[in-house]
Formats: structure tokens, C-alpha cells, sequence
């Protein structure tokens, strides 16, 4: 079966299984947006501490850490009430983006809402919560709080060390009463202690410090970038393209592919015959012509089919919508000159409508020409088949009725124009007859 014959079958034969499947997925689609609320689109761009990425993959990463906080439900929520909008935080976040612009280390915060202005405020608050959370763990605000924590350690043990230059002087001019040593001894143990405690104390801070000075190298070298919103969101002013005309096409395509699956399943379990020249093919005999006779050669090829199988009348048998096949035999016998069969020539009749004088044993051999039209089921053959088969007698050929214009324009060139379906003379009975030997000769090879 060449790709001719599938078109045929399943494209052209099944054509209104195919439109509903489009129809119908066309409309649901059409009917899931009837309902659709305009949606506004707000962006702003912020600009994060981390080292500009090198990559695409760099640039994807600090994007995917910005995003895991602005969709972060504390944070949504807190956005929203900064906002001082009332939305369920869980649709919120599921309309919220944030891309990377390349590898510019910019990113494209967007917040989807069915009112403008709030989509705006959300996504300005999202983009300043942004902002304050990574100021609050970035490697420079760590740093920053590192450099107070060693000034406030290093301002105490200048401090300390101060007051124990102090106790030493005072230990040195600690003046003493030869009266009462005794006083002196004790007050210079009293300073003596002070010295020691705050020496311990400068020990203690000197090892914090240290400590606090390598945290802050390992926290290595911090970007020179700012965390900061580069451009805030402005109201939109005009609402998101609809998805329509993306998902109408869509469901056209989808649609066809359910159509023309579903037609190939027909035509799986329910096979049909789309042309003639199918149908022949299935029954081993040739096309004999078409209905309406556009060559006028109709009859001389039912002469040829009938001396060919050496019978001397045929019967026409109606397969699918046939014509009416009496008048179609009556107008055919008027064209061969044959009236209502006389016994003479060749004698054409409706398989229904054959005269007692040509059923009997006498009779002359008889063969039957199948007259289809349109699409045929291939089960509808088999009564055909049987025909033939419990009457012994040939199926000469197939008459078609509304033939493609292929096949017309195949039919072999005749001499003279014969006339279509037209009452001819009695002395014009013969088709062959006033032809030349070379052109009967050609038309019978045609055969």
C-alpha cells in the first residue's frame, strides 16, 4: 500500500473523525481560558556580594541560592505584609521568578499577580528582603562583625595594659612607715595581685584575638560588590500575552495526531477501499470505465471485455451507493445499439432485472461487471466474491462511479468520439464497424 493509498484511506476517508478530534480539543482549550484572570508581570534587578561568575553554571548557582530565600515562606510572608498585600503565600511563591541575566552576576527577580500594583510591591519587598538577608550572612558582613569583635578585644588589652603601667608605678613609689612596715607589705601585695589578674586577663584577650584573627583570614578575600536593588519594579501597565494562541496551536496539533491515530485504528479494524484502482487491484480485474463517461469509451471497453472472456452478455451488480443499474443497463445497451437485447449483439442487464429468455441453459454465456461508488468496506467484497464463485461465471471488470481525475486522465485516446449514454442508430450498432484494420487492431491490444 504506497503512501497515495493511506492518504486516501485515512486522511480523506476518515476527514470528519479528524476535524471533531481537532474541534473538540480546539474548544477545551478555548474553554479552560474563557475563564482566565488578566495577570501582571512586575521585575526588578538586584545585584548580590558573590565574586561575578566566570560560567554559566557560577551564574546559575547564585541565582538558584537568591531564589531558595525570596521563595523561603518566612520571607514571602514577610514581603507581603511589607507589601501590605493579601495573598495566600503558597500561590505567591509559585508565581515568583528568579533568573540570571548571563553571566553578569545581575539577577531578574518577576512576581506574577492578577493586580498590578501589588505585583510591584511584592516584588520590591522581596528584592529588599533579598538584599538585607545576604547583607546578614554574606562573607563582608562577617567580616565587618569580626574587625568590631578584634577592636573590642584589642581596645581592652590596650586598656589593661594601660592600668598595669599604672600599678607598676604606684608598686615603685609605694612609700613605706618605719613605724608600720606592715601596712606597706600589705598594700604592695594588693597592687602585686591587681598586676597579676590583669595580666592574666591581657593573656586571656590576647588568644581570643588571635583566635578572631584567623576566622577572619579564613573567611578569605570578600567581593568588592555591594549587595543592592540595581532597578526597582514599576507598575505594569499592561497585562501578560495570553497563553492562548500557543495553546490553541498546540491543541490543533495535538488534536490532528488523535485524529489521524484514531482513523488509522479504524481503517486497522474496519479496512476500506478508497479508489477504484484499489479496488481492482483487490479483485484482479481491470477498471472498465468511469461513471459519467467523460471519454465516450465506456461501452466500446465493455465490448472488449466481453469478447475477451467470449460472453455475450453482461450482468452489472451495484457495490456501496450504485446507480440506478437498470437504467444505466438500458442506456448502455441504447449506446451499443442493442435495445432491449436481441439476441444479436452484446446484451447488458441489472443483475435484478435479467429477462427469463436469459436464464435459461440456452442461454448465451453470460459474465457479471461490478459497478461501485465511492468508498467500499473490504468486507463488503465478499459478497461479490461469492457471486462469482457458487456461478461459475468471470468477473469481467469494475465500472466506477466518480472517478479521481488521475484515472481519467489515464483512459487511452480513442479515434472518434463516441457518444455518452446516447440512443445511436441501428446501422451504427457496431462500434468497430468503418475503423480501419490498424485502429481496431490497436483497440483490441488495448484490451
Amino acid at each position: 500500500m504506497d503512501l497515495q493509498e493511506v492518504i486516501r484511506r485515512i486522511l480523506f476517508g476518515h476527514w470528519v473523525v479528524i476535524v471533531v478530534c481537532v474541534v473538540l480539543s480546539a474548544g477545551a482549550i478555548v474553554t479552560y481560558h474563557l475563564f482566565d484572570t488578566p495577570m501582571y508581570t512586575a521585575s526588578t534587578r538586584v545585584v548580590l556580594d558573590a565574586p561575578a561568575p566566570t560560567s554559566g553554571t557560577e551564574a546559575t548557582s547564585v541565582a538558584d541560592a537568591a531564589k531558595a530565600i525570596v521563595t523561603s515562606p518566612t520571607h514571602v510572608v514577610a514581603a507581603l505584609k511589607a507589601a501590605g498585600v493579601v495573598r495566600d503565600p503558597v500561590k505567591v511563591i509559585s508565581n515568583i521568578n528568579l533568573t540570571s541575566l548571563g553571566t553578569s552576576g545581575v539577577l531578574l527577580l518577576t512576581v506574577r499577580d492578577s493586580n498590578a500594583v501589588a505585583a510591584a510591591g511584592i516584588a520590591n519587598a522581596l528584592a529588599d528582603d533579598l538584599i538585607q538577608t545576604r547583607l546578614a550572612v554574606s562573607p563582608a558582613a562577617q567580616k565587618t562583625a569580626l574587625d568590631t569583635q578584634i577592636k573590642a578585644v584589642t581596645d581592652q588589652i590596650s586598656s589593661l595594659n594601660v592600668e598595669i603601667a599604672s600599678l607598676k608605678q604606684q608598686l615603685q613609689a609605694l612609700p613605706v612607715d618605719p613605724s608600720n612596715p606592715q601596712a606597706a607589705s600589705v598594700r604592695a601585695q594588693i597592687i602585686a595581685d591587681r598586676i597579676t589578674a590583669d595580666d592574666n586577663e591581657v593573656a586571656t584577650l590576647t588568644q581570643q584575638l588571635i583566635h578572631l584573627d584567623s576566622e577572619r583570614s579564613s573567611l578569605g578575600s570578600a567581593s568588592d560588590t555591594t549587595p543592592s536593588v540595581i532597578d526597582k519594579a514599576t507598575v505594569p501597565t499592561k497585562p501578560d500575552p495570553s497563553r492562548l494562541p500557543i495553546d490553541l496551536a498546540l491543541a490543533v496539533i495535538i488534536g490532528s495526531v488523535l485524529g489521524v491515530a484514531l482513523a488509522a485504528g479504524i481503517e486497522t479494524f474496519r479496512p476500506t477501499l478508497a479508489s477504484s484502482d484499489s479496488l481492482a487491484k483487490t479483485l484482479g480485474v481491470p477498471v472498465l470505465g468511469w461513471i459519467p463517461d467523460a471519454s465516450g469509451t465506456l461501452p466500446m471497453r465493455l465490448k472488449l471485455a466481453a469478447a475477451a472472456a467470449d460472453v455475450r452478455t453482461l450482468e452489472l451488480v451495484g457495490l456501496g451507493e450504485a446507480l440506478d443499474l437498470p437504467l444505466l443497463a438500458r442506456n448502455l445497451r441504447g449506446t451499443l445499439g442493442q435495445g432491449q437485447g436481441d439476441g444479436k449483439g452484446l446484451a447488458i442487464f441489472a443483475i435484478d432485472d435479467v429477462p427469463a429468455r436469459y436464464q435459461t441453459a440456452q442461454a448465451p454465456a453470460s459474465g457479471f461487471v461490478l459497478v461501485a461508488h465511492g468508498r467500499i468496506r473490504k468486507s463488503a467484497l465478499a459478497a461479490v466474491v461469492d457471486l462469482v464463485s457458487l456461478s461459475g461465471r468471470p468477473l469481467l471488470g469494475i465500472i466506477a462511479h466518480r472517478p479521481d481525475r488521475a484515472a481519467v486522465r489515464t483512459l487511452p485516446p480513442v479515434s472518434r468520439a463516441l457518444p455518452r449514454f446516447a440512443v445511436v442508430p441501428e446501422t451504427q450498432a457496431d462500434p468497430l464497424k468503418g475503423m480501419s484494420k490498424e485502429m481496431q487492431s490497436d483497440l483490441w491490444g488495448a484490451q
